[in-house]
């Protein structure tokens, strides 16, 4: 997990070298967006916690199916939260700028918006980033979340060479969220893999 996360970090720094070419006000509004988008999204990290228990213990106790519902009911629980926070973030998410930031306001707020809305449309694939890597982590299986990872990189890094090419403060922006997606359509087709391999495992017909 400490490697999964330090996959991550070398993404946000590829990130944040697109950010410098822009200038100091991309980087203090992408550094307060980044604030106000964390204080909403540590829900997704609780789901994923929580996966990762809740998948190892049924694991352990040969319970598969439960394991399949946990998804789902996560799945909605997850979904409906992101839904709520993506339309906050996207409408009134800049309102909380004010904690962050003082000096330059007028020009900064409006940089702030940008990047909350367009992290703001994709909080589902974010919340399948966390819930789905977790899960598969607490059923023991390493690798497989960690190339969601270098996915995830892949994508970040991308967007990151594009934006700074571009000079494209909005480019930088989608960084995080392209990742996400990437990383969410190879985690939703590692599922059905995970799940056939570790019905196979247990010998559950």
């Amino acid at each position: 997990m400490g490697l999964q996360y330090s996959i991550t970090a070398i993404g946000g720094m590829m990130v944040q070298s697109s950010l410098n070419i822009l200038g100091s006000y991309a980087v203090a509004a992408f550094t307060a967006g980044s604030k106000i988008d964390n204080i909403f999204t540590q829900a997704f990290v609780a789901i994923g916690t929580t996966m990762s228990t809740y998948s190892a213990q049924n694991v352990g106790a040969r319970k598969l199916d439960r394991v399949r519902q946990g998804f789902r009911c996560a799945d909605v629980i997850g979904c409906a939260y992101a839904v709520v926070v993506g339309f906050v973030l996207f409408f009134v998410g800049k309102s909380f700028s004010y904690l962050f930031i003082s000096d330059n306001a007028e020009a900064v707020i409006p940089m702030v918006d940008t990047y909350l809305r367009c992290v703001g449309m994709f909080m589902i694939p974010l919340y399948v980033v966390n819930c789905y890597r977790n899960g598969f982590q607490g059923m023991g299986y390493g690798l497989l979340p960690m190339l969601s990872g270098v996915a995830e990189l892949i994508g970040r890094g991308v967007m990151a060479v594009v934006a700074a090419d571009a000079r494209s403060y909005t480019m930088a922006c989608m960084a995080s969220p392209f990742a996400w997606i990437v990383a969410t359509v190879l985690l939703i087709v590692l599922y059905f893999y995970v799940m056939k391999d570790m019905k196979r495992k247990l010998c559950l017909q």
